[in-house]
């Protein structure tokens, strides 16, 4: 089981289903689970029926309304499956205590994610020392950075990551940028709007920044991530 947080303030929950029905797609059973603050997943999957703590959906679980990572592992084995079942699990966790300190120290893969905003980037250092503290993380925890919603601007990417420069924990060298342009936003207001996630009228330049993304954290070859992108773009729900 591949256990991968994605922690930031930002709105990334667009970004966050994309990956997911990609990791579908290719055949993995995958579980995403909601620790945004507003708890904003039941909003974009199912029928509006907001009793159901998981729900399939779109070929993936997704698990709403926990308040801690530990409650999301309980539920699972009160079911008779447990966590074990998945082959990952994905958080997209945005307060500093819904994931247990254990899970800080085991996941697999630790992701720093941020936009352009000024507001959400002094917030971050902030942020993770008050996660440190909190959870009496190790100095030496790897993040790896990504930045989202990526504008054509006279913004350095080099001097937006140095609001981050002297956070509490290490970065690793990768870092990726994904793009953002009037199209990309459409399709993520028609997918909520339509609770569905459709993959092919995003741009060439989004999918092929999603398909480097998906080999970084998966290993996997570029031959085996253009097939899962194109698996999950033909998929239906």
């Amino acid at each position: 089981m591949h256990a991968w947080i994605f922690a930031g303030l930002c709105e990334k929950t667009d970004l966050m289903l994309y990956l997911c029905k990609i990791l579908a797609a290719s055949g993995k059973r995958v579980l995403l689970v909601d620790g945004t603050l507003q708890q904003k997943y039941m909003y974009s999957v199912g029928e509006g029926n907001h009793s159901l703590r998981i729900t399939e959906f779109e070929g993936f679980d997704v698990a709403c309304q926990f308040v801690t990572s530990a409650a999301v592992e309980g539920h699972l084995e009160a079911s008779g499956e447990g966590i074990d079942a998945y082959d990952y699990i994905v958080y997209d966790v945005e307060s500093s205590h819904f994931a247990s300190r254990d899970l800080w120290l085991q996941a697999e893969i630790r992701l720093w994610v941020c936009d352009y905003e000024r507001y959400n980037l002094e917030r971050s250092k902030g942020w993770l020392e008050h996660l440190l503290e909190e959870q009496d993380l190790p100095g030496n925890l790897s993040f790896q950075r990504i930045l989202i919603n990526a504008v054509d601007c006279k913004l350095d990417v080099q001097y937006l990551w140095t609001y981050l420069d002297r956070g509490p924990f290490e970065w690793t060298a990768e870092s990726l940028v994904l793009p953002w342009d009037e199209l990309i936003a459409a399709v993520k207001l028609e997918n909520e709007h339509h609770r569905r996630i459709r993959l092919g009228p995003l741009s060439r330049n989004y999918k092929k920044s999603l398909r480097r993304l998906i080999e970084q954290l998966t290993g996997w070859e570029p031959i085996q991530s253009r097939k899962a992108m194109k698996e999950a773009e033909r998929m239906r729900a």
